[in-house]
């Protein structure tokens, strides 16, 4: 099940927040339960919430499916603790994420469907998992049950799963327990097998809502934040001229020139651009384009490249702001700081008065490749070969791929396509380039240039 959960109904209320797209991610039946939750938040949302789902059969698919759906979700679900620190430690992370709960309130349907379709089962003498004690106490306080032979393992960190199962195994040979009660698919299969009465502690939807819920506000937050509206102004500062003259003919060539190669930088990222004189340009942009040209507020936009084109110092002021005129005001003074230290650094101001200095970007020299006399990998040199004998560039165009179509074209899978990719970077046969750009929000994807003269 991989469709968007959506409503039919033609948006009529709350049209001012940003649609937002969930991804759910977790064991199959478990991903069913969260789109049918879904489904009803969907419905009231009036088409701006979405819902993907990415449900698995095993864990070890769990990295695959997220990386297969990142570029287009906001923000995710995940089944537990458990997998969302996976993803976290393994850093495949790529937008805000939460997770279901794991409380109280889950082990009591777990107890109502042990005493319904276990025979014989003493709901006294159990075995659980993943919760902490002091939840496992409260829910048997509620029931009135003494938990004296009740025994748990709680959750301490991904390393702990791998004793979940030998613990339940361990009580139940002992003859302390009746019933195990997990959180973990793997586990609830394991012990199956062993011929251990085993139920699966599953979230109360009311919890699957909640969950759901905050991913939305997650998501909306990061889509809010990426459409507040920026703007770059470019000052041009050319010798021996004052910024009021106008007319010569040379500069009317320059003024030409940087509209045209600020259009040609401004397209890339979605920006607009408007001439305010020959000497001031007015570049108008999102919150989340403008993280991208100054690669998360490190580098200025524009400032090395077009100073090193134009052959004439260039000042750069960027503002932000919740409405266009707020964001204009606050790069137009910005760029009156930047003229006044002669294009030095371009300056950040927006609606809260944070100023921040971006430095240039350090010139771009072509990277130079290894050493033509060092030996090539000879797996490297078998990769690079088998992925561009797979593509079709037309003549003279560079071979670009990304993961994906690297595990498409070597048939496994995107994990082992990084890998790949990572060797033949390290080879000297694939230089990173600039993340592409998503449309659909998330994680910009990342690609390589194949260095196919290498194999000539």
């Amino acid at each position: 099940m991989s469709d968007f959960i959506q409503p039919t109904e033609p948006p009529t209320a709350g049209e001012r927040l940003p649609a937002v797209t969930v991804g759910l991610f977790g064991p199959r039946k478990l991903v069913r339960t969260m789109a049918e939750v879904g489904l009803d938040i969907a419905l009231r949302s009036a088409g701006r919430v979405r819902f993907l789902s990415g449900g698995y059969d095993d864990q070890a698919d769990a990295e695959e499916r997220y990386l297969k759906f990142r570029d287009r979700i906001d923000s995710a679900v995940f089944p537990g603790p458990w997998v969302f620190d996976i993803a976290t430690d393994g850093h495949w992370l790529t937008v805000p994420s939460t997770h279901l709960p794991l409380t109280g309130a889950a082990l009591y349907a777990a107890l109502l469907r042990a005493s319904l379709t276990i025979e014989d089962v003493d709901l006294s003498r159990v075995s659980i998992d993943s919760l902490s004690t002091a939840d496992v106490e409260e829910a048997y306080a509620e029931i009135g049950l003494d938990t004296t032979d009740v025994y748990d393992i709680p959750y301490e960190g991904p390393d702990s799963v791998a004793g979940f199962a030998a613990f339940h195994r361990e009580k139940w040979e002992q003859q302390h327990t009746t019933v195990a009660l997990t959180t973990i698919l793997s586990v609830e299969r394991e012990l199956r097998a062993q011929g251990i009465p085993v139920l699966r502690i599953a979230p109360t939807r009311s919890s699957v809502r909640d969950a759901l819920e905050t991913a939305i506000l997650l998501g909306r937050g990061t889509r809010m934040g990426a459409h507040q509206l920026a703007m770059i102004a470019v000052q041009l500062i050319p010798a021996g001229l004052s910024r009021g003259e106008s007319g010569d003919y040379w500069q009317q060539e320059l003024a030409l020139m940087t509209h045209q190669k600020l259009l040609s930088e401004a397209r890339q990222v979605g920006a607009t651009v408007a001439r305010r004189s020959d000497t001031l340009f007015l570049v108008t942009t999102t919150h989340g384009a403008l993280v991208r040209l100054t690669e998360q507020f490190t580098i200025a936009p524009f400032l090395g490249g077009l100073t090193a084109q134009l052959g004439v110092p260039v000042a750069i002021g960027v503002g932000a702001g919740q409405t266009a005129r707020d964001a204009e005001g606050n790069a137009l003074i910005a760029v009156e700081e930047s003229v006044s230290r002669d294009g030095k650094f371009a300056v950040y101001l927006d609606d809260t008065s944070t100023r921040t200095e971006l430095p240039p970007a350090p010139a771009v020299t072509e990277a130079t490749p290894p050493d033509s006399t060092s030996p090539i990998d000879p797996r490297a040199l078998e990769i690079v070969t088998s992925i561009a004998a797979a593509t079709t560039p037309a003549a003279g165009q560079q071979v670009v791929v990304d993961v994906e179509s690297v595990a498409d074209i070597m048939q496994v899978t995107q994990r082992t396509g990084l890998r790949m990719l990572k060797e033949l970077v390290e080879a000297g046969l694939a230089w990173p380039l600039p993340p592409a750009r998503s449309t659909a929000g998330g994680r910009p994807r990342q690609q390589f240039r194949l260095l196919t003269e290498k194999l000539d």
